[in-house]
């Protein structure tokens, strides 16, 4: 789907519009409303032949101002599916609807998830939500945002239930604004390119076996946002990641390696 056409984006080479100073904005009494879609391949080459994962990730999402830097967000709509060689997994999502995530947002874009909802177990156990706005908006530069300025930054987020329990993933983000664009409305806005470099680590026991998974993968990213400072909103972000690596399955004075590839692509267009 071209997300940047179904805007109406129209590019304006020729024109030049003031640079202005990168900001979010978050109008007191403001509801964003986004719809994302997912989509993930992942491929296990154990010894016995390759297993593939499919999954589908359809959500609308609002994020309201409460006060200042804090928004609350929560998922209108959400449709989960997935493909794998012991089915396909189409759950009910409707007690996962409405359930507030609690974010503090800086005007530079960084995002704290201050609370993150209990999701109903058949989901909790498949897909991790609670990682939704982990990378879901960009950061801007300190500086005005303008054509051909680049800027970089980092997000790392770590969690750790137990020894055998862990998370812990880095993205290191690589920014280069494009061009100014108008958009049908005739709202300015600027196209900006993102390039990223992303590192995970992971450990999780698995069920029934007296087995720990570790999970290693590296790899990059890359896609495009739309912007529009006048009103300190993201409009569009589109992109695509591969990303490879192992799984050693460790447990009992064993150990086995199975190398992994993942692959995704994502996007993300504001409704209103």
């Amino acid at each position: 789907m071209n997300l940047l056409k179904s805007l109406a984006v129209v590019p304006a080479l020729t024109l030049q519009l003031p640079a202005q100073q990168a900001s979010y904005r978050f109008p007191p009494n403001d509801t964003a409303r986004y719809h994302e879609i997912t989509e993930s391949r992942i491929e296990l080459r154990p010894p016995r032949g390759p297993v593939i994962l499919n999954t589908r990730h359809d959500a609308k999402i609002a994020l309201a101002t409460v006060r200042g830097d804090t928004v609350t967000a929560w998922y209108e709509e959400l449709t989960l599916s997935s493909t794998s060689p012991q089915g396909e997994w189409h759950p009910s999502t409707s007690a996962a609807l409405h359930l507030p995530f609690r974010l503090v947002f800086t005007r530079a874009g960084q995002v704290t998830t201050v609370s993150a909802p209990s999701f109903p177990l058949e989901i909790a156990s498949r897909t991790d939500l609670d990682r939704q706005f982990e990378d879901f908006f960009i950061s801007l530069p300190t500086s005005a945002l303008r054509p051909q300025l680049t800027w970089t930054d980092t997000v790392e987020n770590t969690t750790s239930g137990s020894p055998q329990d862990t998370f812990h993933i880095q993205h290191i983000r690589h920014y280069r604004a494009l061009r100014d664009t108008v958009l049908a409305d005739h709202v300015n806005a600027i196209v900006i390119a993102i390039e990223q470099e992303i590192t995970l680590r992971s450990s999780s026991p698995m069920k029934n076996a007296p087995v720990t998974i570790f999970t290693r993968l590296e790899g990059r990213e890359e896609g495009t946002v739309v912007f529009t400072p006048a009103a300190g909103r993201l409009l569009t972000r589109v992109r695509r990641g591969h990303l490879n690596g192992e799984q050693v399955l460790r447990g009992e004075g064993r150990e086995m390696t199975v190398p992994m590839s993942f692959e995704y692509s994502s996007s993300l267009v504001r409704l209103q």
